[in-house]
């Protein structure tokens, strides 16, 4: 059956426009456009021929090919979501075409993956490497900012890792598939540390700026970049020595101790 078979008849009559009287608010127009119902049936068995495609498609490029090729998983799901989709509902796309886009897709995603392994220079200028995010308890605040981590972000990683104070975090590293791993500092080397605290919660914590007087000596953390130091009773707080921030929290050993500071501070 011809595409100008199906198509409503008073459409065909009409030439196909929306424009006239008759067709404003017509809801067969609305939900099915210029096509009749038996097209909904075409849709089913593109979509499943299409789907059943993608399926193939994607177990033939990988799990190893996906993880060598992490920074373009982005570009790979755009290119494949554009062409398994329209062929699922536009009459005008020829299945054949979007078989030949994703067969060409996978090709390419496989070819990649297989330069990466053989050359290092491919290797270097296609792939990223992992991106140090926390040393020894101090956020490296300039990478954070080149790769676009938020301070919480970062923060909701690490508590879900069970880190409570930043002064746990031996390193952090941004990977290049996106995921943020962490190593923990050995218990013989657990210190005081900015509190992990949600951006909810957090508020309410005592802070300190720059020259404001130091009334209980003892471990301060750098509110900005984490940086820890002790002040003695009766001097004033300096700038960060890391990140020249003026503004300090009192640190903690753990989640409770910070999460009490701000019931006394409510």
């Amino acid at each position: 059956m011809k595409y100008s078979e199906v198509l409503r008849p008073e459409s065909a009559k009409a030439g196909g426009s929306i424009m006239k009287g008759e067709y404003v608010f017509d809801l067969h127009r609305i939900l099915l456009g210029e096509m009749s119902w038996i097209f909904l049936a075409e849709i089913v068995l593109r979509t499943a021929i299409v789907y059943s495609c993608a399926l193939f498609v994607v177990r033939a490029i990988g799990k190893r090919g996906m993880g060598q090729l992490a920074p373009f998983d982005f570009v790979i799901i755009i290119a494949l979501g554009s062409a398994v989709g329209d062929p699922m509902f536009y009459p005008n796309v020829p299945l054949l075409h979007a078989l030949v886009a994703v067969t060409g897709i996978v090709i390419l995603t496989r070819g990649v993956a297989h330069l990466t392994q053989r050359s290092k220079y491919a290797e270097e200028l296609l792939s990223t490497d992992a991106v140090r995010l926390v040393r020894d308890g101090i956020m490296d605040l300039r990478a954070m900012g080149r790769e676009g981590i938020a301070r919480q972000e970062l923060f909701e990683t690490l508590r879900s890792a069970g880190v409570q104070q930043l002064g746990d975090v031996e390193r952090a590293y941004l990977e290049p598939s996106g995921k943020i791993s962490v190593f923990r500092q050995p218990p013989t080397h657990a210190r005081a540390g900015l509190p992990l605290l949600p951006e909810g919660v957090e508020g309410p914590l005592r802070t300190y700026k720059e020259r404001e007087t130091v009334l209980i000596g003892g471990c301060y953390t750098c509110w900005e970049c984490g940086y820890a130091a002790s002040f003695a009773s009766g001097g004033t707080f300096p700038g960060c020595r890391v990140c020249q921030c003026g503004k300090w929290v009192r640190a903690v050993t753990s989640a409770h101790e910070a999460l009490t500071n701000v019931a006394s501070s409510e």
